[in-house]
């Protein structure tokens, strides 16, 4: 145990920038990628995480003061901002655990294929860091390694569990044949809509005219109107929004402008980071590609993929739309609430993706169910502010004492985080011990989940 946290220690010495470029090349050589692809890599990797701190240098150089200036101003409790996912991945990855991620949950998908446990190859490599981010709350919150990987996987196997269960819907609603969406940021998603999806069926059965679904053209001229184009552009949401918080936290015309002008570029910058980042990812991603086309030949398997592939259902392009003003409504009504939403507003439909699979593309169940589901998660980030706050600071982000500010993001991920993160609060070897149940029991329900339908499947034929 104690070589094993000297050794993750001595590697997270080197610093983010070295560790997480010199783990991608090692993984990439490990899955016999071209060397030189493998080591370009992990360079570009680390030249995504230098632009993404660069980034996040506008957070606390212009939006921290003003978050300020806003609470005082408008007698809010809003003392938290909002970064966004993309800045919230860039802190997991730059952590001792987010560093080891990528191989610690490669190993595990091919240790669960291997026993049978599942049935999806994630290749969708980048979303690794939801883990990463669960893993690293939990660290801080313990101090403790092991239990922080154990939370990681706890995490992983339960996402897993639900990716291979609901692919057949996913398919069906998405209209992708042959994958699945074992994304971290889900779980929350799939248990609002699976809880309240039974509760709309029994209203729906007294009103025949609800659940009609959206028609495309209808949601694409929406889409298309060039007033609901400006509020959604990320450039020109994060300008007005940036403009329209100074002015109201009593900053000067130069000031509020200034911070609009910062907020935009925020928005526009840091997805752009992201994508360097994921550039320096394909390599593994190829590698997976070809262990699954091998696997392919003799066994039903899914493709891993980002929940970003049900962006594009009507229903889910029209609330990515509505989803952005209940959202910032909700910021000022929802008893609790701590967190200011900037930059997760233009990620609105990330939040309702798989609420529309679960709800089969009704529009108003997809829409009550992601208000709710956003009103949870505002309450959850606010929670956990300060360990994010934490995280992010051991990460190497700059937070400077005169700024009394907390970061955090509306994400997903956090819905599978707040379990671990309260039972590891109470006791930390608790949380360890209920992590450890939930790999051991997911593992043995899926085995025995699809050993069961292999069974019924021969009797078929």
């Amino acid at each position: 145990m104690e070589f094993i946290s000297s050794f993750f220690t001595a590697v997270s010495g080197l610093g983010k920038y070295l560790m997480v470029p010199l783990m991608v090349a090692l993984i990439g050589i490990a899955f016999k990628c071209n060397v030189n692809k493998a080591i370009k890599g992990g360079i570009t990797v680390g030249i995504g995480l230098f632009g993404l701190d660069l980034a996040l240098t506008i957070v606390t150089n212009y939006l921290g003061p003003v978050a300020t200036g806003l609470v005082d101003a408008a007698n809010l409790n809003l003392d938290v901002i909002d970064v966004g996912w993309t800045a919230l991945s860039g802190i997991a990855y730059g952590t001792e655990i987010g560093a080891f991620i990528i191989p610690l949950m490669l190993a595990f998908n091919l240790i669960l294929l291997a026993i049978g446990s599942t049935k999806t190859m994630d290749i969708d490599i980048w979303n690794f860091w939801h883990y990463a981010l669960t893993g690293s709350l939990i660290y801080v919150l313990t101090g403790n390694l092991i239990f922080g990987l154990l939370a990681a996987l706890a995490h992983a196997s339960v996402i897993f569990l639900i990716a291979d269960r609901t692919a057949p819907q996913v398919q069906k609603v998405i209209g992708i044949p042959g994958i699945s969406i074992p994304h971290g940021g889900c779980l929350g998603q799939w248990i609002v809509g699976f809880v309240l999806e039974p509760l709309y069926n029994l209203i729906g059965r007294k009103n025949k005219s609800e659940g009609k679904q959206i028609d495309y053209e209808k949601a694409k001229k929406l889409q298309d109107n060039p007033v609901l184009k400006v509020i959604k552009d990320p450039i020109y949401l994060g300008f007005i929004l940036g403009t329209v918080i100074a002015f109201i936290g009593g900053q000067d015309v130069q000031t509020s402008f200034t911070t609009g002008m910062a907020m935009a570029a925020l928005l526009y910058l840091t997805p752009r980071m992201v994508k360097i980042l994921m550039e320096g990812l394909v390599p593994i991603s190829q590698a997976c590609s070809q262990i699954m086309a091998k696997k392919k030949g003799s066994t039903e398997l899914y493709i891993g993929m980002d929940n970003a592939v049900g962006l594009g259902h009507t229903t889910v392009m029209l609330i990515s739309v509505i989803a952005i003003p209940i959202c910032v409504a909700l910021c000022a009504i929802v008893p609790g609430n701590r967190i200011i939403p900037i930059a997760s507003l233009a990620a609105c439909g990330y939040n309702c993706s798989m609420l529309n699979v679960v709800h089969k593309g009704k529009v108003g169940r997809t829409l009550v169910s992601c208000t709710i589901f956003l009103a949870i998660t505002l309450l959850i980030g606010s929670f956990m502010a300060p360990t994010i706050t934490e995280v992010a600071l051991s990460s190497g982000y700059t937070w400077t004492e005169t700024q009394y500010t907390l970061i955090s993001a509306i994400s997903g991920t956090l819905w599978s985080t707040f379990p671990i993160f309260i039972l590891s609060s109470i006791n930390s070897y608790l949380g360890a011990g209920f992590c450890l149940a939930v790999i051991i029991v997911c593992a043995v329900l899926q085995r025995g989940y699809f050993k069961k339908k292999g069974e019924q499947e021969e009797k078929c034929s």
